[in-house]
């Protein structure tokens, strides 16, 4: 749930067609973006490994360096 937090409020969470906001990039750029005609039982949102820039990962960097200047 937090992983969504960040985008959840500017741009909503869009099922079926997003053209500001590619899920996939490689398929985007392959296909551009299509709206899904099928039906939807059910949405999973599994959140992948964290990028270089999260706060969190942004934040143990800081510890770290602060831990060796000590």
């Amino acid at each position: 749930m937090w992983a969504l937090l960040g985008m959840a409020p500017f741009s909503g969470i869009d099922v079926g067609v997003n053209r500001g906001g590619p899920v996939h990039w490689d398929n985007y750029v392959a296909h551009g973006s299509w709206r899904y005609s099928g039906t939807l039982h059910s949405v999973r949102y599994e959140p992948g490994e964290r990028t270089p820039y999260s706060p969190e990962v942004l934040a143990e960097s800081a510890r770290d360096a602060a831990e060796v200047v000590d």
